[in-house]
């Protein structure tokens, strides 16, 4: 979490971003010997999925005290560290492997809703979200969720297959 009082600019901020991650791309030996983000050694996340394992989110709260406008910041920062945050689309919802997950709000909003509110903007979106929407991924998930559905109603449909067939062997036995 970074707290910004708008004196920075997008072009600092941005800079700060390809710090950030350089960081989450480094890599060490974990204590299994097996190379992992440097991160992930001293923070624990549940395994992602195959291909779509995002770096630690970034959540960036402007709190207007200084010159500079966050919404214009915003903005021109969202341009500068698009290759950063952008997804890659697939079927309805967007892969984020290898990709820095950059949330922003207001210190107002935050002060007026606290941190359930839906006032969280990830890069890329097009609305507020609560925060755990933001760092998620809702659109994966509730593909996940159909393609489940889908493959559970095909093993339903196999399996009273097989029980019909069995039936009838039995009955023509």
């Amino acid at each position: 979490m970074e707290i910004d009082n708008c004196y920075e600019s997008a072009q600092v901020l941005a800079a700060e971003i390809d710090k950030y991650m350089r960081f989450c791309q480094r890599k060490v030996k974990d204590v299994d010997g097996k190379q992992r983000p440097m991160w992930r050694t001293r923070w624990w996340v549940p395994d992602g999925r195959h291909a779509d394992e995002p770096h630690p989110p970034l959540l960036l709260v402007f709190n207007r005290v200084g010159p500079r406008n966050p919404n214009t910041v915003i903005a021109q920062l969202a341009e500068l560290t698009q290759r950063h945050w952008q997804g890659t689309a697939y079927d309805g919802f967007h892969m984020y492997d290898g990709k820095l997950p950059i949330v922003v709000t207001g210190m107002k909003q935050l002060k007026e809703h606290g941190p359930a509110g839906a006032i969280f903007r990830r890069f890329g979106r097009p609305h507020n979200q609560t925060l755990l929407e933001a760092i998620g991924n809702p659109r994966r998930e509730a593909h996940d969720a159909r393609q489940q559905a889908e493959y559970e109603a095909r093993e339903r449909e196999y399996k009273e297959q097989l029980r019909r067939v069995s039936v009838f062997y039995v009955i023509t036995r």
